[in-house]
């Protein structure tokens, strides 16, 4: 028995109707998918749906930055920075007197509408003193003006005494003094008269009063008054006296 089967013609792959449409269907499959292998995992070139690879060599741009965060505001000055806001005392003689220290410029100013105009100026790079409310003592240092003239200014070095920290001031043929005679207040000398009782607290804030029972001729005058505040902001009042110095001197002393 003859069991050889008929020689039969392969088909054409190429010609095939159903063939050729299936792999038309496989090619939009694949550029639909963004080029998804089989295995279900992302192509070679990792493109999103509808969208084109980069070509070979370029570099995609960089996404755009994030927006900063806006700047934060600075703060504000203080009212009560007497670099900025002079402090105000009510005179009983001459109404409002303004007195602004600026302690890091090493700038002093009194101004009021009834007193003259007085500044103290520290010189720059000069060495500052803290426990001196204007940063220094040192006559060289330090420039005083007294209604826009020059004023002749000695401060005394401050030591143990109390008189060594008056403060004597020339101007306009007059002399002035002011020297501390409590642990806060210290009396102002015109002509070697006292004319009126200061306190400070050391950070431009003057206290001034000036008593009625004066000698006759010891009238207190605008120009008086301005010196006075200028010289108690500048330098401070009051002093311990000598026993209670000694004292703390001696204690350092001692092991």
């Amino acid at each position: 028995m003859n069991t050889r089967t008929p020689h039969q013609t392969p088909p054409d792959p190429q010609g095939s109707p159903r063939h050729a449409e299936g792999a038309r269907g496989a090619d939009r499959d694949r550029s639909t998918d963004g080029g998804r292998s089989t295995d279900g995992g992302r192509g070679t070139h990792g493109a999103r749906q509808g969208q084109l690879p980069p070509a070979a060599g370029i570099v995609p741009p960089d996404p755009p930055p994030e927006p900063s965060a806006p700047p934060r505001p600075l703060p504000a000055l203080r009212k009560d920075d007497p670099s900025t806001a002079p402090a105000t005392a009510v005179d009983l003689l001459f109404g409002d007197v303004h007195v602004a220290l600026d302690a890091d410029r090493g700038v002093l100013t009194v101004t009021g509408d009834e007193v003259p105009t007085v500044s103290l100026v520290r010189a720059e790079g000069t060495d500052v003193d803290e426990a001196v409310p204007l940063g220094t003592r040192s006559a060289a240092a330090l420039t005083l003006t007294v209604d826009g003239e020059t004023a002749r200014l000695a401060p005394a070095r401050g030591r143990f005494l109390r008189r060594s920290y008056r403060v004597d001031v020339e101007c306009a043929g007059v002399r002035y003094r002011l020297t501390p005679d409590s642990m806060e207040e210290s009396t102002l000398f015109k002509d070697g008269i006292a004319i009126g009782e200061l306190s400070s607290t050391g950070d431009g804030r003057v206290s001034a009063t000036w008593p009625e029972d004066r000698p006759a001729g010891s009238e207190v005058l605008p120009r008086d008054a301005a010196v006075g505040y200028a010289l108690a902001a500048a330098f401070g009042t009051g002093g311990q006296p000598f026993w209670v110095t000694a004292v703390a001197f001696v204690g350092e002393l001692l092991p």
